[in-house]
């Protein structure tokens, strides 16, 4: 970043790393007005009503034949994390494995600690554009374990479930979403524009992209929203 120009490989993954790790903060610090009153409604997508909360979040245990079917959603390939076991040998191996893995994901949601192990995950720089000596011409990829895609998709059935069947999400979220989608939204934007000039009006439009948006995201209201979604184990 300073003009130097780097051959050795771990001095450039370390460079690497360096930006990846540090370009939200960055961002945050020089392009993301801090949250207030004025401001705060832009960065919900949740109903949330601290003064009418929604009934607590039960975490129910996971079955054995539950986590079999899920290890057999992903499409199968042979890419795998740093334990070098590829979602392929997971399928093939899911009726011996299923009823210790299922212990271990119970204790997930029993105890609310997930394990070191799974948190670990490898790294690929993926060039998009432009010279290939500027890192942030490269976009991080990162592989997690097949065990962690595992409990990371279980968790996500139980808390769609919860927030479906209480109506928490706002019904302007179309994006990963079941019985949502991007063409919804498309649609649902023509049409309003169409409606709007039929009837003689002006229309106006703000589109938004926004830089690293997954990386970015407000960790303490994310904690805040998930405090107003207490579970209870």
């Amino acid at each position: 970043m300073d003009g130097t120009h780097l051959t050795n490989q771990q001095c450039i993954a370390e460079e690497l790393n360096k930006y990846f790790t540090s370009i939200v903060d960055v961002i945050n610090s020089t392009k993301l007005p801090t949250p207030n009153d004025n401001t705060r409604q832009l960065y919900t997508y949740l109903r949330l009503d601290e003064s009418t909360p929604y009934p607590p979040m039960v975490f129910k245990s996971f079955s054995a034949k539950e986590i079999i079917s899920i290890i057999k959603l992903p499409k199968t390939k042979n890419s795998f994390g740093y334990d070098e076991i590829s979602p392929r040998i997971l399928k093939i191996s899911a009726n011996y494995i299923s009823s210790p893995l299922t212990h271990i994901y119970n204790r997930v949601i029993s105890t609310g600690v997930f394990p070191d192990r799974m948190k670990y995950s490898t790294v690929t720089p993926v060039h998009k554009k432009g010279v290939f000596t500027d890192p942030s011409n490269y976009r991080p990829i990162s592989v997690v374990t097949s065990f962690a895609k595992v409990v990371e998709m279980a968790l996500h059935e139980r808390l769609a479930e919860y927030i479906s069947y209480n109506s928490i999400m706002s019904d302007q979220q179309f994006g990963f979403r079941k019985g949502y989608s991007t063409d919804e939204a498309i649609f649902k934007l023509v049409y309003e524009v169409l409606i709007t000039l039929n009837d003689k009006s002006k229309v106006g439009s703000i589109f938004l992209d926004l830089e690293k948006a997954f990386d970015s995201v407000n960790h303490s209201l994310l904690i805040k929203k998930t405090i107003l979604l207490w579970y209870e184990w």
